[in-house]
């Protein structure tokens, strides 16, 4: 799997997030981090609504 060749749009991301990572480590890092909150508490609030809808 490994081995099988990459796309162009693959590594084009990979170079975009390896250069933010390089110049700006501690906002790349909150920017994630940030992003992982803001996921969870989107399925949180659809867990709850579905809960309310199913109730």
């Amino acid at each position: 799997m490994l081995s099988t060749p990459r796309g162009l749009l693959f590594w084009l991301v990979l170079i975009i997030l390896l250069f933010l990572i390089a110049i700006a480590p501690v906002q790349t890092a909150r920017t994630f981090i940030d992003l992982a909150h803001g996921i969870g508490k989107f399925f949180r609030g659809l867990k709850t609504f579905i809960e309310t809808l199913s109730a």
